[in-house]
């Protein structure tokens, strides 16, 4: 036959191939420019996220090269083959974590900050990466600040204030903190949320329900909760979007202070509420040593860490206990400490972030608390249910089954616990059910997440303070004065009388 002799491809050839190599090499350069991150000019970071809120696809594409650079980082360390390597690759991974969160701007810094204080899902060279997203967020510029105060109330600079400091204080995911004094000589600390807060939560948040849709499509669940995603994740916007409404966190403040008012070992900045809008808050200002700061705190005279723990553990148990009512996020950049009291005061700033709990939940971490002191099953299933986390059809015979296992075995225990009685020789025999038997009678209302974030980040401050701190030890003392005032009677303190004389050292 006749030689075959080639063809010039065709256009619809040429452009077949060269569509996806282009869009190939565009992605690759997309992804190389993007590593070349200032993450010190706040301003121009300022922009960069409210353009985002303006351009979803863009914010899309950013995400996608973020992850693709945080992955092949962290596929590496997951294929090293010596420890030592193996660390410094996932401490790699998790500071390149960290610029790719701050580049995306403030929602997924908010994540970067939650999953900072659980080292159960991260290795923990990124949690200490991702502890720097506390305060180390960059700061926009002064004259930014003041427009945006200017715009909230509504005059001039001079008019609100004798003396403002361009430089902030301390800077976040949602806003920064500037040093004012008033026009009648008041000084004063002035919270100016960032701008476009709300279109960039309205962009990310609509890509997490596309997120969460996925996820409960395919059925994924989370282990331990009663709803799917779609559901856990609308509960947990209400809570986002109230945390950017400063006149939510103004009332926040308030209620706080008005709960600790008699307690002299913490304050709480009182609000100015004539400088406060929805996007500013104004409150008294209260300087304190950051809690974090452990050699200045080493070096005041009449600062005691290990007090300072305890009375943090304590202040927790009131807000649980005592009131209903607690700031769902202790972690270091919101506390600071000062000299008013022996061994120290505890400064509470930040109240964005609040919830509630029922008189039945709030009974049912009392309880908690004892059945882990007294190494109680029973009363260890009866608190969770007062807690609302076990379903209506469960078989709580698994349950207390499985929490027995958990005390025997130290999986759960405190310094002060020491059972009440002998277990039998059946108990101690006992064949604990599977944890995903025991799970699937399990449920996790938002509210109890919340107390059980709390005190991990309460742990991580705690043990900063105090290497030997441990939340039910610092707080099993002032448990049976809460149980009084809530009401448990002479009744209760005999029953105690009688565990302690029965108890086994």
């Amino acid at each position: 036959g006749r030689p075959r002799t080639a063809r010039p491809a065709g256009p619809a050839l040429i452009a077949a191939l060269a569509v996806p190599n282009g869009l190939l090499l565009t992605s690759a350069l997309f992804i190389w420019l993007g590593r070349k991150i200032d993450l010190s000019d706040g301003d121009a970071m300022q922009e960069k996220w409210a353009t985002y809120a303006r351009r979803p696809n863009a914010r899309m594409m950013s995400l996608m090269a973020g992850a693709v650079r945080v992955g092949f980082m962290a596929l590496r360390a997951k294929l090293a083959r010596s420890p030592e390597k193996r660390s410094e690759l996932n401490t790699r991974a998790g500071k390149r974590a960290v610029k790719e969160l701050v580049r995306l701007g403030p929602t997924y810094v908010k994540l970067g900050q939650i999953v900072s204080c659980r080292p159960d899902m991260v290795p923990s060279e990124y949690v200490e990466e991702l502890k720097t997203l506390q305060d180390e967020v960059p700061a926009f510029g002064g004259k930014r600040a003041i427009a945006i105060l200017e715009h909230e109330l509504g005059k001039p600079i001079g008019e609100l204030f004798k003396e403002f400091s361009k430089k902030p204080l301390a800077a976040a995911s949602l806003g920064q903190v500037h040093r004012a004094v008033t026009v009648d000589g008041q000084e004063v600390a002035i919270k100016v949320q960032r701008d476009k807060l709300k279109e960039m939560y309205d962009l990310d948040l609509a890509q997490f329900d596309k997120f969460a849709a996925v996820m409960d499509k395919f059925g994924i669940g989370v282990e331990g909760a009663k709803d799917g995603w779609t559901t856990i994740f609308k509960e947990a916007k209400v809570i986002l979007y109230r945390e950017i409404d400063y006149t939510a966190e103004a009332q926040n403040t308030i209620r706080f202070a008005e709960n600790f008012k008699e307690v002299e070992w913490v304050r709480v900045p009182n609000v100015i509420e004539s400088l406060t809008t929805q996007h500013v808050l104004a409150m008294e200002y209260a300087p304190g040593i950051k809690i974090s700061d452990l050699e200045k705190l080493d070096g005041t005279p009449g600062i005691d860490r290990v007090l300072l723990s305890q009375r943090l553990a304590q202040a927790y148990l009131m807000q649980f206990c005592s009131h209903g009512f607690f700031n769902t996020d202790p972690h270091p950049g919101n506390l600071a400490v000062d000299t008013k009291v022996p061994g120290g005061r505890l400064v509470f700033y930040d109240f964005g972030q609040a919830c509630e709990l029922s008189e039945s939940q709030a009974d049912g971490v009392l309880q908690v608390i004892q059945s882990i002191v007294d190494l109680d099953a029973s009363a260890c299933v009866e608190a969770m249910d007062k807690l609302g986390a076990i379903k209506t059809d469960a078989k709580r015979e698994v349950i207390q089954a499985t929490v027995e296992n958990n005390f025997k075995t130290g999986k759960v225990k405190s310094k002060r616990s020491k059972r009440k009685r002998e277990l039998t020789e059946e108990e101690k025999n006992a064949k604990p059910p599977s944890q995903a038997e025991t799970m699937k009678y399990i449920k996790l209302p938002a509210q109890l997440a919340f107390v059980a974030r709390a005190i991990t980040q309460l742990g991580g401050v705690g043990t900063m303070l105090d290497e030997e701190y441990e939340f039910i030890d610092s707080v099993a003392s002032k448990v049976p004065e809460i149980q009084m005032q809530r009401g448990a009677g002479l009744g209760y303190l005999a029953g105690q009388f009688f565990k302690n004389l029965t108890r086994e050292d």
